[in-house]
């Protein structure tokens, strides 16, 4: 646990995932401190990394992007830079990580539907340098991305430190 956050600093994250239209002078109400101390914890949790950004949560659903898929892909050697530069030209690619094991980056792709996934995985091969793909058209997402879990364990880890 970094020991830059305290129980308060978890407070206001929590709030913050619970409630992140509330704002800062009412998570300060809620929590009976100062609306600039808030703020100031806020900006300490944004300074050091805790806090990764303010956009709001996009649902590519929503948006007619229904499928979803993660592409394994097998790279030249030497050409990391090159293939990731040319995948951010790819709208559809809305993640790629580079990864250990059999591959080399693992790309999470959005699609309209399968037509349309099969058009996005054949630009996606067409890159300089991508030797292979494998594809894992994600039937139903059964976990969200969630933070709050990370939360409830520091919090638990900074009890015990007491």
């Amino acid at each position: 646990m970094p020991d830059a956050l305290d129980e308060l600093d978890l407070s206001i994250l929590n709030l913050a995932i619970d409630r992140p239209r509330a704002g800062v002078r009412e998570y300060a109400r809620l929590l009976g401190v100062a609306r600039g101390t808030v703020q100031a914890r806020l900006d300490k949790m944004a300074r050091i990394g805790v806090i990764a950004g303010y956009a709001p949560t996009l649902s590519p659903a929503a948006m007619g992007f229904t499928g979803f898929a993660y592409v394994r892909l097998n790279l030249s050697q030497g050409v990391l830079d090159q293939v990731t530069e040319h995948l951010a030209a790819i709208p559809e690619v809305i993640e790629a990580d580079s990864i250990a094991g059999d591959s080399d980056l693992l790309c999470q792709v959005v699609s309209t539907g399968p037509e349309n996934l099969e058009e996005v995985i054949q630009r996606i091969v067409a890159v300089p340098g991508v030797i292979r793909s494998r594809t894992e058209p994600v039937l139903r997402r059964r976990i969200l991305r969630r933070i709050k879990p990370l939360i409830e364990r520091v919090a638990r880890d900074l009890a015990r430190r007491r």
